[in-house]
């Protein structure tokens, strides 16, 4: 009797143990998007030294990067985000408005860190930054 306990336990231990490896696996899969996000987000500090038109191609095909990425494999995207915001945060805390950024740059950095118009206008330097207010829709 103990005999098959134990062949029961050694049994359910080796049935186990490919899920853990493959959560293991999984999570090493999501560290590199967040490695993959802090990468490009320090490549997209220096954006400010291209071509204006150079740069809005960056722009474009680092969106689409991120669509088509949210649509293949959705928690790797959430991982490249969380990576994005954190290394966004990061920066913008060292660099204290001093750093020269484009209009590019800084409304993608508003939208990886998730601020609104008020929150954001408090850190950039104002005459880096136009703010933009819809008008309001009157109703009949």
């Amino acid at each position: 009797m103990k005999t098959v306990r134990f062949l029961l336990v050694i049994f359910a231990c080796g049935l186990a143990s490919p899920a853990w490896s493959q959560v293991d696996t999984h999570v090493q899969g999501l560290r590199f998007y967040e490695q993959l996000a802090q990468r490009d987000a320090s490549y997209e500090w220096g954006l400010h030294k291209l071509e204006a038109l150079d740069e809005q191609d960056y722009w474009t095909d680092q969106r689409n990067y991120e669509r088509h990425l949210g649509k293949a494999n959705f928690p790797a995207y959430l991982a490249y985000m969380k990576g994005k915001k954190e290394a966004y945060q990061q920066h913008l805390e060292q660099c204290d408005g001093t750093c020269v950024h484009s209009r590019l740059f800084l409304e993608r950095a508003k939208e990886y860190l998730s601020l609104s118009d008020a929150e954001f206008m408090s850190w950039s330097p104002a005459n880096n930054v136009v703010q933009h207010l819809p008008k309001k829709k009157k109703l009949k």
